[in-house]
């Protein structure tokens, strides 16, 4: 199994993001940033407060700030976002605003018109037959290594979002090793997947599927099975925040060296996810879950992951990763705690 859990991991991650687009769309859509600048060429996506754009004569896509944008123009029809948890797919028209409280956002050309303003627009992803383009996450890499005695250790931390009208799919894969050359080695790797449908404007119900393996607390494999529900409690364009509650089903099994048999037990699950950003200067995304036991009194465990990423160029980012795995009653005698901080360089999607 744990041989099987990378390569399992990697080929699923690899899947989702070898999908090639076969429809085509329109290249004659028009921004106009509020300094004056007017762009001809094609939506690529909004999110995270920042507009892809791309005209005929660039090589790549341009990233305009949000709240800079005057005007834009599209015959095409896009899957639409609002702050409040709305789903739309239809046509839009963005016009200049004249306060900050103006609606100059127009869903529907024709019917069922709806106005907002610019800045409660989340996210605009192109209707398309294939969810290449839809596709939105990080690869973030870590090496460090001492001469001394010969120590190091390598961080992978991928993920991978894809959306469709009020569904969203989301994998990751945390992977640490560490050693030394001539001596012993430790491994950590975990692969996590996370399903959400949006039930109403700030509601939304999911479920969760988690594999972890960890040499570090003797740990051969655990799997984690359950639902949950959830509330998004801050959501702007620069900000998200939701809280989740739920039950999961836990497999348990430790190293065969140890004696301890395979047990099944019962957990809740609470926790929170956050989301902050800054137009091309930094990125902040960090998650917390808490696993209090219903099947052994007293036991609690605990797993989190953060990163703290700051822009180079492009969509070169430099940043910090953290993960943490703590049970506060395991089953046998072993570290009750697995933590772990790198420096990485990654590429953003």
């Amino acid at each position: 199994m744990s041989k099987q859990l990378p390569r399992f991991s990697t080929c699923l991650l690899f899947l989702l993001l070898s999908v090639t687009v076969v429809s085509a769309k329109r290249v004659d859509d028009v921004v106009v940033l509020k300094n004056g600048d007017r762009l001809t060429g094609e939506i690529k996506s909004l999110g995270r407060g920042e507009l892809r754009f791309k005209a005929s004569y660039m090589a790549e896509s341009v990233r305009l700030d949000w709240s800079k944008v005057d005007r834009l123009e599209s015959k095409d029809q896009y899957q639409i976002y609002l702050i409040d948890g709305q789903l739309f797919t239809d046509s839009f028209e963005l016009n200049s605003w004249r306060d900050e409280a103006d609606e100059n956002f127009t869903i529907g050309l024709q019917q069922n018109v709806m106005k907002v303003n610019q800045m409660m627009v989340l996210r605009i992803l192109p209707v398309e037959g294939t969810f290449w383009r839809q596709l939105e996450g990080s690869i973030d890499l870590g090496f460090s290594f001492t001469s001394g005695n010969d120590q190091y250790q390598t961080t992978l931390a991928t993920t991978t979002t894809y959306r469709t009208g009020d569904h969203s799919f989301t994998a990751a894969i945390d992977s640490a090793f560490s050693g030394q050359t001539k001596g012993s080695r430790s491994a950590r790797n975990q692969f996590t997947f996370d399903y959400r449908k949006q039930l109403l404007p700030k509601w939304y119900a999911g479920g969760l599927f988690d594999v972890l393996r960890s040499d570090q607390q003797s740990l051969d494999r655990r799997i984690s099975v359950g639902g949950f529900l959830g509330r998004n409690i801050l959501q702007r364009e620069d900000t998200r925040l939701s809280v989740f509650g739920g039950v999961v089903g836990t497999r348990e099994k430790y190293f065969e060296s140890i004696g301890q048999p395979e047990t099944t037990n019962a957990d809740a699950v609470i926790g929170f996810d956050l989301a902050t950003f800054r137009f091309s200067k930094t990125d902040i995304r960090s998650r917390l879950a808490l696993f209090p036991s219903l099947t052994t009194p007293g036991r609690i465990r605990l797993q989190a992951t953060s990163d703290v990423s700051f822009k180079i160029v492009k969509d070169l980012w430099w940043g910090f990763h953290l993960y943490e795995n703590f049970d506060s009653k395991p089953p046998i005698i072993a570290n009750k705690n697995d933590l772990g901080v790198s420096t990485t360089l990654g590429w953003k999607f």
